[in-house]
């Protein structure tokens, strides 16, 4: 999924409110931000046993909320709409904890 048909997807649950967790698409959306959260911990552990440096420096324990995630991907530039859901979620962890 990209990362522009997933935030049409979120937005058009936010628009209904709590009745969102009713919707079908709220399972299939958190199946996807599952999907691409297990993918980003994959590519970081193919990173780190290839020596090269991470994409992004999470703190040990903390996490980004689906609210902060969804965010995060309103503010990226036009051009990674078309791009898939992991690698937009890898510029919201990136510009949220970036490696110094």
């Amino acid at each position: 999924m990209t990362v522009g048909t997933f935030l049409a997807r979120a937005n058009a649950l936010r628009d209904q409110g709590p009745m969102a967790l009713m919707s079908p698409d709220f399972p299939a959306l958190k199946a996807e931000a599952k999907a691409a959260t297990n993918q980003l911990k994959a590519e970081r552990a193919a990173r780190a046993a290839a020596g090269k440096p991470p994409i992004a420096c999470v703190p040990e324990g903390e996490s980004v909320g689906i609210m902060d995630m969804l965010d995060g991907l309103e503010e990226l530039p036009a051009s990674y709409r078309k791009r898939p859901l992991k690698d937009g979620y890898a510029r919201v962890l990136a510009n949220l904890y970036p490696c110094r």
